[in-house]
């Protein structure tokens, strides 16, 4: 019994000394929201105790943002607590050996244009609990001073090395997503993500890894927007566009600012701060889908089909816009409306025009004192929606970002692909379709590790394809459009040193390359990207690109 005893306890040091590579893979079954892997530990520490979204999860869709290899990334957000409190909330590793010059790296990021400061910071202990208390050694710590500017917005590797500790301990390293003053009514907290972690045991070899590198092309949008945040504040002062309804989706082009002043025969929709109203329209109108007799209309700047449950929502993120139950026309901002009359209805000669009529907005700690103008005209004959906007406020005080943003566009129904902020003040045409359809994307399902396979999967391959490409290359040319080529928006990330052609069979295609068992090639980049080509073709070159993916050979 000793010696099996003896046996097990080798076992499980061995375990625990072999090093760690966490990518948070594959995530749930259909894209979306998941638990996390097995072995890892989210705990709630929350003053004020935790929030609608209490724990760190994975995801592996692109709502937010991309993960930074493979299709997955572990993230927290604003709901880990209630109201204006501080969040503690711990992503714990599996037990590990502890010891000097053992080292974890990681990758983090915030959302592209973040409202509201982030922080984290990376904690380990020498006792292999899952008590809060016992992460008392600090590695990392990410804009302890919480700034808007302080947490990386694109994926940013961190790297710290563990010292102080006396011999090989059995312990755990945690990320403390950890700002103070926030939850969904704060000035602080937004929303991190964090991807592949690597924990190395002292003395251990080299990490492989995978990276992704630009993006794929193919994709349709049936959404659109710009994200305006503090630097710049909105630019759209005395300027219009007019989403056309084709009968089954928009194109957005400029427009006329023609705008039609409230007539004494307005209705004042009586919307206070937060609330929302529905008006009633002479005749059905036709938008991509379906048709309405009416709209609900929010004091916070936003018209949809129906309810979202989003009139009380004062901070203005693509994220929530683009998942909204209905289709929603939004100037979204924390605005400050009366009861007494800032927003109004009427209709002229078949056309319902909603206008904001010298609304403010909330800045700092208090209500703002330029007021904005604008009026949404919807065509009930036509389906066509016209935005005009008069003097706007631009004034952006520091402290509150949620009465500083503005989110201005249109969101389809339900889950919608993010197609990205649009310049709106130097637009030329968008068109809109009627759904959403994802670009061409390439994920690596494995690390190039030595003596294993490189495995790698492209996704979103279009029913029109009918011949596929896939490249390998020693290097990166870098290029992000090949409108010389003729695929404008498509890219290269990957030289042609090793191509491979195959036929369209489906919507995934799954392809490989060994890794020879060679120390000596650990730290070598390999880069890889694939092609489809259409038909018909959908440009002039006749083939749309997937995103590139680096991969670093290692030892593990």
């Amino acid at each position: 019994m000793r010696v099996l005893l003896s046996l097990a306890a080798v076992a499980s040091l061995a375990s625990l000394a072999a090093a760690q590579v966490e990518g948070f893979e594959p995530g749930p079954a259909t894209p979306g929201i998941g638990p996390l892997p097995t072995g890892w530990t989210s705990v709630n520490n929350s003053p004020a105790g935790p929030g609608t979204n209490p724990n760190w999860n994975v995801r592996n869709d692109t709502a937010v943002f991309p993960a930074f290899s493979g299709a997955s990334f572990a993230w927290a957000n604003y709901n880990a607590t209630t109201g204006a409190n501080n969040i503690s909330l711990y992503l714990m590793s599996p037990q590990v050996t502890i010891a000097n010059c053992a080292t974890i790296s990681f990758y983090t990021r915030t959302v592209s244009s973040p409202a509201f400061p982030d922080s984290l910071s990376l904690v380990f202990n020498t006792t292999g609990s899952t008590l809060p208390a016992d992460f008392t050694n600090v590695l990392v710590s990410i804009n302890p001073t919480l700034t808007t500017a302080g947490y990386p917005t694109t994926w940013t590797q961190y790297t710290a090395t563990i010292s102080g500790v006396t011999g090989s301990v059995t312990g755990r390293y945690a990320f403390h997503y950890n700002p103070t003053g926030g939850g969904p009514a704060g000035a602080n907290s937004d929303f991190v993500g964090i991807d592949e972690v690597v924990f190395t045991a002292a003395g251990g070899g080299v990490a492989a890894a995978n990276a992704t590198l630009g993006a794929g092309c193919g994709g349709t949008y049936a959404s659109f927007y710009e994200h305006f945040l503090t630097t710049p504040s909105i630019d759209l002062s005395n300027s219009a566009f007019q989403m056309i309804f084709t009968g089954s989706s928009y194109v957005v082009v400029p427009a006329a600012p023609t705008f039609v002043a409230p007539s004494p025969n307005a209705i004042n929709l009586g919307l206070g701060d937060d609330t929302a109203g529905t008006v009633t329209l002479s005749s059905a109108f036709p938008y991509p889908g379906g048709t309405t007799t009416s709209l609900e209309v929010c004091s916070n700047g936003h018209i949809a089909v129906a309810s979202n449950s989003a009139s009380g929502d004062y901070t203005p993120t693509p994220t929530e816009f683009l998942n909204w139950t209905n289709p929603t026309w939004a100037v979204w901002r924390d605005f400050i409306c009366t009861a007494t009359g800032n927003v109004k209805f009427e209709e002229l000669a078949g056309v319902a025009y909603i206008t904001w009529d010298g609304v403010i907005g909330y800045q700092g700690t208090a209500n703002g004192t330029v007021p904005s103008t604008f009026q949404l005209q919807f065509n009930l004959a036509t389906g066509s929606v016209t935005f005009v906007f008069q003097s706007m406020d631009t004034i952006s005080v520091s402290g509150w970002a949620g009465g500083e943003g503005w989110v201005v566009g249109y969101s389809g129904p339900g889950a919608s692909l993010n197609p990205g902020s649009f310049d709106l003040s130097a637009l030329a045409a968008i068109s809109l379709s009627s759904a959403d359809v994802a670009a061409l994307s390439l994920a690596a399902s494995t690390r190039p590790v030595t003596n294993t396979s490189w495995d790698l999967a492209v996704n979103n391959i279009p029913a029109s394809g009918a011949l596929g490409i896939d490249v390998f290359g020693l290097s990166d040319p870098g290029i992000n459009d090949l409108f010389f080529l003729g695929a404008p928006g498509c890219g290269l990330r990957a030289s042609l040193d090793v191509t491979s052609a195959w036929f369209v069979a489906g919507a995934t295609h799954t392809y490989s390359l060994p890794i020879p068992n060679n120390p000596a090639l650990s730290g070598l980049n390999l880069f890889t990207t694939s092609a489809v080509f259409q038909f018909p073709p959908v440009n002039a070159l006749g083939a749309i690109t997937a995103n590139g993916v680096q991969g670093t050979i290692g030892t593990y």
